[in-house]
């Protein structure tokens, strides 16, 4: 019975560590989760095609990609968290809006969303989104 009990154990232990393991190995990359994930959390918006994919390279070539990354990445998916759940995701998606041309559009939802390119406060500050709603376009230019 011992013996019998061990390989059970062995045949367990073994089974636990090759599934997450082989899970992860053949698993598409980090950046197929990222885009699949910012097609998921915005699909209420007309994205460019394209788009997606441009920004999360950009993205990734930015911010490096290590093995601990790669695997939380990979594990925000699988367990189907969303921006409420994940700080990296709320990032990736702000990043993404702020990249595109969504506020400079006036957060039209009905117009395409284009990738404009990686947003850096420093190089490409963003327009103020609400500044339409302080200054409406009939009022811009009056003293």
């Amino acid at each position: 019975m011992k013996r019998r009990k061990f390989l059970l154990l062995t045949g367990l232990a073994a089974g636990s560590v090759m599934v997450p393991a082989s899970l992860y190995v053949l698993s598409p990359g980090v950046k197929e989760y990222a885009r699949l994930l910012i097609e998921r959390e915005l699909n209420y918006l007309k994205l460019e095609p394209g788009s997606v994919s441009r920004y999360v390279e950009d993205y990734f070539n930015a911010t490096g990609n290590n093995l601990v990354s790669r695997l939380k990445w990979k594990t925000m998916y699988y367990l189907n968290f969303n921006w409420e759940k994940s700080d990296q995701i709320l990032e990736l998606i702000k990043y993404y809006l702020l990249s595109s041309d969504f506020f400079i559009n006036k957060t039209d939802e009905r117009k395409t969303v284009h990738y404009l390119g990686l947003y850096s406060p420093y190089k490409s500050p963003v327009p103020n989104p609400f500044s339409f709603a302080l200054y409406p376009a009939d009022q811009v230019g009056e003293p």
